[in-house]
């Protein structure tokens, strides 16, 4: 029976008809959106050293938000923090506002590494005394300095980012009806991988246990459980959105089977169908989890304010400003085109 406190699940026409949509948002720019906001969150989480589930239950937080309120009234970086500060709480491992304020300052600094290198300012190192006693040519460029007037945040600004914070975090409460459940499927895939005998030595060794893909590797356990993880955290960031329309153990399953396909570990005909997962379901995921984001493998770097027409690194990876203002001068430029 499925518990009366757990999220129901989005339709495709929810999806294909988003508040953000509806606002006047094209589809290609929320989802542009979306996965800055996952990727902010992501490296914010890794920053405070905070475990991948309270990440995770940050980024479907906001998800399972923006199915109910358009980008247009509630920012993606308001939104972002108020996400992961509350699944913090959520998880138990409450962050403080003001460390949460700090770290997403950082990271939309120059100084951060998900900002474009193509974009800071260089600084030049003042002339140093020769020996001589004159001064040496001013005019060296310094490769690599970190300014923390960049990230910086005064005592004012604090004030107003804590209030903004706090009231976002009310907003996203009120939107889900306080259902801030979240089920994730990590636990599940260790559990099923564990059921399916190829985490234990006493599993059926290979004819050669020294191969790759051999069950009785203990190297081969770690790498199987590792690459699950790593499939389910990237669906995250899927366009797709599946962590909203699909069941945490349909979503484990999934991993394991492309899990197991990349390291060669044989597995029993049908599996999936002990837990309850069709074909059919599993054949969408598994392409969905091939698929990654919309933007493949080029480079995603992140400014707070910016023109998206001047965000082309050179077709080495794409810039996008995440700022309110920057979001509406997008929208009224592709609404002109």
């Amino acid at each position: 029976m499925v518990s009366i406190f757990t999220a129901p699940l989005a339709t495709p026409a929810q999806l294909s008809t988003s508040p953000s949509q509806l606002a006047g948002i094209p589809e290609a720019l929320e989802q542009k959106l979306r996965l800055v906001a996952c990727r902010l969150i992501q490296a914010a989480g890794i920053l405070m050293e905070l475990p991948q589930p309270t990440i995770s239950t940050a980024i479907i937080l906001l998800q399972r938000y923006y199915l109910t309120t358009p980008l247009t009234t509630s920012p993606l970086l308001p939104t972002s923090l108020a996400s992961l500060y509350l699944s913090s709480k959520l998880t138990e491992h409450p962050q403080k506002p003001r460390d949460l304020i700090n770290i997403f300052k950082y990271l939309l600094s120059p100084a951060s590494p998900l900002h474009p290198p193509h974009l800071r300012k260089p600084t030049r190192e003042p002339p140093e005394p020769s020996e001589e006693g004159g001064e040496k040519e001013a005019g060296k460029v310094k490769k690599k300095e970190t300014n923390r007037n960049e990230y910086y945040v005064s005592e004012g600004d604090y004030t107003a980012l804590r209030s903004l914070l706090l009231s976002t975090e009310a907003r996203i409460l009120r939107a889900l009806g306080f259902n801030t459940t979240v089920n994730l499927p990590y636990t599940l895939a260790f559990n099923y991988l564990q059921s399916l005998g190829v985490l234990t030595h006493n599993s059926p060794p290979q004819p050669d246990p020294a191969a790759t893909g051999s069950p009785s590797n203990p190297r081969q356990h770690q790498k199987l459980v590792s690459t699950t993880f790593a499939y389910l955290t990237d669906l995250l960031a899927s366009p797709s959105q599946v962590y909203l329309t699909h069941h945490p153990h349909e979503l484990a399953v999934a991993g394991i089977y492309l899990a197991a396909r990349d390291h060669g570990v044989k597995l029993p005909e049908r599996w999936w169908e002990v837990w309850d997962v069709e074909r059919e379901t599993l054949g969408f995921l598994v392409v969905v989890m091939r698929g990654g984001t919309y933007l493949g493998n080029s480079k995603l770097w992140i400014i707070e304010e910016g023109g998206f027409e001047e965000g082309i690194d050179g077709g080495t990876g794409e810039v996008v400003p995440v700022g309110a203002e920057s979001v509406l001068r997008e929208m009224e430029r592709l609404r002109a085109l």
